[in-house]
């Protein structure tokens, strides 16, 4: 199904530029804060992004050169394997990358953390509701939780209950989100692409750091990316046999299934959601021209994308209606329906004070609530009614906290390094070559993020002259996130998994990069190529004047020594005399002889 383009997709990725250029530029302002010299670290990431663009471009120009990007492109077994074996290579690094930094930065659970760690310990026990009765409440105010501690209680059952078994756990579904990302950087932009999207995943420092935590990002991220993939998948796929039509019906409620699945985690997927409805609704797929009553209905149903996204709801709202009544039944408790229960988070994001981070005055509001009705619905509603308060009081002071957000949250990438340094100082095991490392890491990931984000912003702008792509998917993810955290609570670390969607937006602007030097380059051969022709052309055209000239010059030799000889004519038998012309040059002859004899007599008579 090919993506037309409209004027929604124009505006998404002009948003997307100016919002990548605000978090670059204010990414720079800001490195090298605190150090003895901010500004060595500004000027030499500048320096090297220039110097890096540069030598990409040469690459390219080298690359367009020798053809590399079409032998690398072509599907021979031999490249393939190279490619297999590259990608085995990295996988193996990256969980050995992993694996060292559980074992060398031993890590006790903390704050949220600790939370998922202690509900899934219960729920392995299966008193949750006897021994965790504020966790009820909590799991109540947020249900969300539960999606991660059942996958946890799960991994503790077969394996026992601790901290590294979790991290683990967080290190598989790392590894599989590497696969799952660069397979869609390989399907949106090829070889060269999905190559730049597994790197860039497989060591991503804030995320292999942040592995010590027990957090449920990993395991959202790894469901959500995984939805991305098979919705690319489906788009992409030719669906006009019949028998491919029905399956990937059944594909599409697996997508519905699986996104019902990724909000048990974590309540941000339903910006897929939204996002896959703007990308599908407006489209149509071609369908082979017959009559419209000899289409069979599976394939009618396909030709429409508003009736995909009906394919994808419909499992969706059934899925995660049993899922809230699982909910409920674990905890004894009625969960607040969706239109209240974002209360408390848009009540802590609109707090100037505490920059739309958590704070203690409205925690204690939400839970003081909750103690006061007993009912999570109530409790989010008192947030609710209090956050439009905020939100209509002070505009100025509100639009001020909106954009100190977006900063805060885009601005830099160093929460890997900063959660393993303030949680290893509070148990006491924050060593000095830890601190150095972490402070050191902190610095390099910052670079690399920016670099990133430097990249993508390339995609991006090459975009805007493309035809229509389903990076557009990535793009409102992106926008859907940044828009989201505006108004509701944001940390630093809540753009973790919007981090893949950059690094993919890397790897196809290299990959734009090197497709315009191979584009250059094909205009450059066919230039030489026509000017080849046109001096060949000019020579024969020469070569055919002089033979023609030098034709006209032997004719005209010809003509002017080419004199009649009778003798001769007569001799070689060209010519035949008749009697009365043999008489007629006798008789002249005899003439010219008796003409010459009385010249002699004169001459003889004279003297």
């Amino acid at each position: 199904m090919r993506l037309e383009k409209n004027w929604f997709y124009q505006l998404c990725l002009s948003l997307s530029i100016v919002g990548l250029l605000y978090v670059l530029i204010a990414g720079v302002s800001t490195i090298g804060e605190g150090q003895e010299y901010p500004y060595f670290l500004k000027g030499l990431l500048l320096l090297g992004l220039f110097a890096l663009w540069v030598f990409v471009q040469f690459i390219a120009m080298v690359a367009a050169r020798f053809k590399l990007a079409e032998k690398l492109s072509v599907n021979k077994k031999y490249v393939r394997i190279g490619e297999y074996v590259f990608v085995g290579i990295i996988l193996a690094v990256a969980l050995a990358v992993r694996i060292m930094v559980i074992h060398k930065i031993p890590m006790q659970v903390e704050s949220d953390y600790k939370t998922y760690y202690e509900i899934a310990d219960l729920l392995k026990q299966g008193t949750l509701i006897k021994e965790g009765k504020g966790y009820c409440n909590y799991i109540a105010m947020f249900p969300h939780v539960m999606g991660y501690c059942f996958i946890l209680k799960t991994i503790f059952t077969w394996f026992g209950t601790s901290v590294m078994v979790g991290q683990y756990l967080n290190t598989f579904f790392s590894m599989a989100t590497i696969l799952i990302i660069y397979r869609i950087g390989r399907l949106l932009g090829g070889r060269i692409a999905g190559i730049i999207a597994l790197i860039g995943t497989a060591f991503w420092p804030s995320q292999v750091l942040y592995l010590t935590m027990l957090s449920a990002e990993y395991v959202f991220t790894f469901f959500l990316y995984g939805s991305i993939l098979l919705f690319i998948y489906l788009v992409k796929r030719s669906n006009e046999n019949v028998s491919e039509a029905a399956f990937t019906i059944a594909l599409h409620i697996i997508l519905g299934i699986m996104i019902a699945l990724t909000a048990a985690i974590r309540p941000m997927a339903i910006i897929l959601l939204v996002a896959i409805i703007i990308c599908l609704a407006p489209q149509k797929m071609k369908v082979l021209v017959i009559p419209q009553n000899d289409i069979p209905l599976a394939i009618r149903f396909l030709e429409k994308g508003w009736l995909r996204c009906v394919l994808i709801i419909i499992p969706y709202l059934i899925v995660s209606s049993f899922i809230t009544t699982n909910i409920e039944a674990t905890i004894n408790k009625e969960l607040p329906s969706a239109s209240t229960s974002f209360g408390y988070n848009l009540l802590v994001g609109l707090n100037a004070e505490s920059k739309g981070g958590w704070n203690d005055q409205d925690a204690k509001l939400l839970y003081d609530s909750m103690e006061t009705t007993g009912s999570a619905t109530q409790a989010h509603i008192t947030c609710r009614d209090l956050a439009l308060i905020r939100l209509t009081s002070y505009p100025q002071k509100i639009f001020n906290l909106l954009i100190e957000k977006y900063e805060l949250l885009w601005g830099n990438d160093d929460y890997g390094s900063t959660w393993n340094i303030a949680f290893l100082q509070e148990q006491g095991e924050l060593t000095q070559a830890r601190s150095n490392f972490l402070y050191n890491s902190r610095d390099y990931n910052n670079i690399v993020y920016l670099t990133t984000i430097f990249f993508a912003l390339i995609a991006l702008i090459y975009l805007i002259k493309k035809e229509g792509s389903y990076v557009y998917i990535l793009i409102l993810i992106y926008l859907g996130t940044a828009g989201m955290h505006l108004f509701v609570e944001s940390q630093n670390r809540y753009h973790y998994f919007v981090l893949q969607v950059f690094i993919i937006l890397a790897g196809l602007g290299i990959h734009f990069i090197f497709e315009d030097g191979r584009n250059r380059a094909d205009v450059i051969r066919k230039r030489k190529s026509e000017k080849e022709i046109e001096v060949k052309t000019k020579n024969d055209e020469i070569q055919i004047e002089q033979i023609i000239e030098e034709r006209i010059k032997r004719i005209r030799k010809e003509e002017m020594t080419n004199t009649f000889n009778m003798e001769e004519a007569i001799k070689n038998k060209h010519v035949i005399m008749t009697v009365s012309e043999a008489y007629r040059t006798a008789r002249m002859r005899e003439d010219q002889n008796d003409g010459s004899d009385d010249t002699e007599t004169a001459e003889k008579g004279s003297e």
